[in-house]
């Protein structure tokens, strides 16, 4: 136990917060395609633990012994502040893994299946009748949508809804 008459930095809740932003930070570096990426995420989950354990120390320190620990309001904000990015992180670990797994989603260059959609005229258009070639041939001169079909398609996929 710290002598009464010394003041002392509360330097668990300094730390706590360092490991916070960097848990929060590991989560971003889970898009960088790093080495080792399946690891990234239970880094961070250990980084927040880590951020929360050291954050309570500080605050149990800053209550128990306010007298050593004198700037209790800074350690309280601090604490408070840090907390954000560590929940941030665990909220993060576990709500990724309510995710469905993307193995039976479409590969870079793999065929898509058959679909049908409406036109900007409201017409139905099937993806194989665009890519197929049209029976139908344009006058000479004149080259129309239907008688030379594009070599591919770009599909944009828009989460959400309207």
């Amino acid at each position: 136990m710290p002598n009464a008459g010394e003041f002392r930095s509360n330097v668990a809740t300094w730390w706590g917060l360092l490991f916070a932003i960097v848990a929060l930070g590991c989560n971003g570096a889970f898009f960088l395609n790093l080495p080792f990426q399946g690891a990234i995420a239970w880094l961070s989950l250990l980084l927040a633990i880590v951020a929360l354990t050291l954050l309570a120390m500080g605050l149990r320190l800053a209550i128990v012994y306010p007298k050593i620990y004198r700037r209790r309001a800074l350690t309280v904000l601090v604490t408070t502040i840090a907390m954000i990015p560590a929940g941030l992180s665990v909220l993060g670990f576990v709500a990724t893994r309510k995710l469905p797994s993307a193995t039976a989603a479409p590969q870079v260059g793999q065929k898509v299946p058959d679909f049908t959609l409406a036109d900007t005229s409201g017409k139905p258009v099937s993806l194989d009748q665009l890519l197929s070639a049209s029976s139908a041939v344009s006058p000479p001169g004149e080259l129309s949508f239907e008688s030379r079909p594009p070599k591919a398609v770009l599909l944009i996929f828009y989460r959400g809804y309207w």
